[in-house]
């Protein structure tokens, strides 16, 4: 029974270990790329101990440091599992955008139901209701989406 077991552990572990020094050559190139971002930067730093969004000091071969107003804050290597770019300007946009459609859909559908003479307010259009549904979503989506981060990373508008 003793053996079975090992035979059939052996291949995990066999392959676990091939994995791990297979993701040591990238993790180095990686911290080398973030060696390369220019100071001043705007990032989320995600590491074991915290997150922060900060912006970049400097980075040398086993440190990140950024800061955020008088902050300053330290980022060992072994610690970081991610950094991304913040993009608060692209992601209102988006916010906007998106604020601004589900906005005026729901404000002409609730208008197309409620155009009636004795409706909530009589008198008012379903183009009315759309304009008032999809300014409230556009205010809504720039507050949600630039403090939300949606295009953090590479997700949105070809964002590098």
């Amino acid at each position: 029974m003793r053996r079975t077991w090992i035979r059939l552990s052996l291949p995990f572990l066999l392959g676990s270990l091939v994995h791990a020094s297979a993701q040591a050559p990238a993790a180095s190139a990686q911290w080398e790329n973030l060696k390369t971002l220019p100071a001043h930067l705007r990032v989320h730093v995600a590491s074991d101990k915290k997150s922060q969004v900060c912006v970049i000091d400097g980075v040398d071969d086993e440190t990140l440091r950024c800061s955020k107003g008088s902050s300053q804050y330290s980022f060992p290597r072994a610690e970081v599992k991610s950094v991304k770019r913040v993009r608060t300007g692209r992601s209102a946009l988006v916010g906007l955008g998106i604020g601004l459609g589900v906005g005026a859909g729901v404000g002409a559908a609730i208008g197309h139901s409620k155009e009636q003479a004795n409706g909530f307010f009589p008198g008012l259009t379903t183009e009315a209701y759309a304009a008032i549904g999809g300014a409230v979503g556009l205010i809504a989506g720039v507050a949600i989406g630039g403090p939300t981060d949606l295009c953090g990373g590479r997700r949105c508008m070809g964002g590098r």
